[in-house]
């Protein structure tokens, strides 16, 4: 009787015991931090700074591509090279399926610096205002994702209070979706020179 009881009790401190070190590895942080997917950098035109990484949208990849061929022409079109720019922000920044956070905004390295800071503010208020995290992964809400955008480019003198530039360009993009979600479908951008590189400074 004494052994049953011995033994009984032996079995109870080993699932007890087991348990408690199961529970202790669920809730450790480091294993938490193992389960987040970190992003790593996958390609990256050198003279312009821009780096592609692989949590991006296939669009964004494609169009990626496109930006290096531009890029690496002899010759820059600088229309081309604004028709490009204009679609890589407006996939990046509407495709919201692709984002982690609230915080994770599309498009920045587009952004001109002296309107970053108003239009990070305004994006996390507006259209990034409700999306879930997805640090982890499993995220159920359904988000829109951006299958092509589609680039109208025409010159313009843009004048503003910290920017101006005389060959400055309107971009008039189409947008296609996935699914229609009752996101935008029709964005307007005014790209500027900043040295060799164009931003996007105005979204309408």
């Amino acid at each position: 009787m004494k052994k049953a009881i011995i033994a009984i009790v032996g079995i109870i401190v080993i699932v007890v015991v087991g348990l408690l070190i199961f529970n202790r590895k669920s809730n450790d942080p480091k294993k938490e931090k193992e389960d987040v997917k970190e992003t790593k950098q996958v390609d990256n035109i050198d003279k312009y700074g821009y780096t592609l990484f692989d949590n991006k949208s296939k669009a964004y990849k494609e169009k990626f591509s496109e930006l290096k061929e531009v890029l690496n022409e002899e010759e820059i079109d600088d229309k081309k090279y604004a028709k490009v720019v204009a679609e890589l922000f407006t996939i990046d920044f509407y495709d919201l399926n692709s984002k982690v956070s609230n915080t994770d905004i599309g498009g920045l390295e587009f952004i001109h610096k002296d309107a970053k800071d108003d239009f990070v503010k305004t994006s996390e208020d507006t259209i990034y205002k409700y999306i879930k995290s997805n640090v982890y992964g499993g995220r159920k809400q359904e988000l829109p994702v951006v299958t092509s955008a589609e680039a109208t480019i025409t010159e313009t003198n843009y004048q503003g209070k910290k920017v101006q530039d005389e060959n400055a360009y309107i971009a008039e993009v189409d947008i296609t979706y996935k699914k229609d979600l009752k996101y935008p479908t029709k964005v307007s951008l005014t790209i500027v020179h900043d040295e060799k590189k164009l931003y996007v400074v105005v979204i309408k």
